[in-house]
C-alpha cells in the first residue's frame, strides 16, 4: 500500500475517533434530551466509519468503487450561526455543530484530492466526502424537519 495512502488512513483514522469522543464528551454536557440521543446516534457513526476505515487499511483497498449518485446540499449549516461548542446546547446548538463538524471534514477530503497523487487515495477521498456529504444531508433534513416542516 502505497505510503500516501496509507497516512490518509491514518488521519481519516484518527479524525473519525476524534469526532466520536466529541460526542461522546457532548453527551455530559448537555441536559437537552433530544441533543443526547442524537449526539449518542452521531458518535455511533463515527464508530462505524473508523471501523470501516481500519478494515479498509488492515485488508486493503480492493477495487474502490460505488455507486455514486450526486447528492443535494441544502447549505443550512452555511447560514446558521452557533454550534461552535457542545457545551450547553441544546438540540438546534447540536446539529449547528455536528453539521458544521462534517462540512469541515467534506472540506478536507476535497482539498486532500487535490494534493494527494495516488489514484487510489484519490478516489478513496472522493468516498470519503460523498459519506460526509450524506451525513451532512441528513442531519440538514432533519433539522429543517424539526424547526421548519408543517405542523
Amino acid at each position: 500500500m502505497p505510503d500516501e495512502l496509507v497516512e490518509l488512513l491514518d488521519t481519516a483514522i484518527y479524525k473519525e475517533i476524534a469526532s466520536q469522543a466529541f460526542y461522546i464528551a457532548g453527551q455530559s454536557k448537555t441536559q437537552d434530551s433530544g441533543a443526547k440521543p442524537l449526539m449518542k446516534e452521531m458518535a455511533q457513526e463515527e464508530l462505524r466509519h473508523s471501523e470501516w476505515l481500519k478494515d479498509l487499511k488492515e485488508k486493503g483497498l480492493r477495487k474502490l468503487s460505488w455507486h455514486q449518485k450526486k447528492l443535494p446540499n441544502l447549505m443550512i449549516s452555511e447560514y446558521l450561526t452557533g454550534g461552535d461548542t457542545l457545551e450547553d446546547a441544546d438540540l438546534q446548538d447540536t446539529l449547528a455543530f455536528a453539521m458544521k463538524r462534517e462540512q469541515q471534514a467534506v472540506e478536507f477530503y476535497s482539498k486532500m484530492m487535490g494534493i494527494i497523487r495516488d489514484e487510489t487515495a484519490k478516489r478513496l477521498c472522493e468516498r470519503l466526502v460523498h459519506e460526509e456529504l450524506k451525513h451532512k444531508l441528513r442531519l440538514e433534513i432533519f433539522y429543517d424537519n424539526f424547526f421548519y416542516g408543517e405542523d
